[in-house]
């Protein structure tokens, strides 16, 4: 029972490492299929990828007409206010941009994913501070509350800090 159970498990983990599957190898559109990868900033080294899942089934990718779908693709992705939402959503970059287009998507997808950092430091200092004053508010000690109000002053120093430095960042906003 357990090695059917293992080898299920194997099966369905090398399944969802395909980046297709059989039927999407059968019918595709590769300038499509290559359109989607660039628009959704994928790197080139995906048609690898889509080779190596489709040499399962006997099918090869059409390169040529994938690689016109991708940089078209990449037209719409490599621009400053994709690289914004992208960062700024926290989503990692590919490396597909080239040229002068990267310049203007990484300045952007750099400020976005710093303020993302900045803004998700912000939330964690104001859970931090919300549990040291249910602390404070349940705690007896006079030398426990005296460390507990300077920990709350001190994230309240890095919230004001955190928070000018997000205004900065976002002022960047394409």
């Amino acid at each position: 029972m357990r090695t059917v159970l293992a080898l299920i498990v194997a099966v369905l983990a090398l399944a969802g490492c395909a980046s297709m599957s059989e039927s999407e190898c059968k019918t595709a559109d590769w300038y499509r299929k290559g359109l989607a990868d660039g628009t959704a900033g994928r790197s080139d080294d995906t048609l690898a990828r889509h080779h190596e899942a489709c040499a399962k089934v006997g099918v090869a990718p059409n390169v040529a007409q994938w690689r016109r779908g991708w940089e078209e693709g990449l037209r719409s992705f490599c621009v400053p206010a994709v690289g914004w939402r992208e960062g700024l959503a926290g989503h990692g970059y590919s490396g597909a941009c080239r040229g002068p287009a990267e310049d203007g998507f990484l300045r952007a997808w750099r400020t976005a994913s710093d303020l993302h950092r900045t803004e998700a430091q912000i939330a964690t200092n104001t859970r931090e501070t919300e549990r040291l004053e249910k602390q404070l508010a349940d705690s007896q000690n006079a030398d426990e509350r005296r460390n507990l109000r300077d920990r709350i002053r001190g994230l309240d120093v890095d919230q004001a800090q955190l928070r000018q430095r997000a205004a900065v960042l976002r002022q960047y906003a394409p």
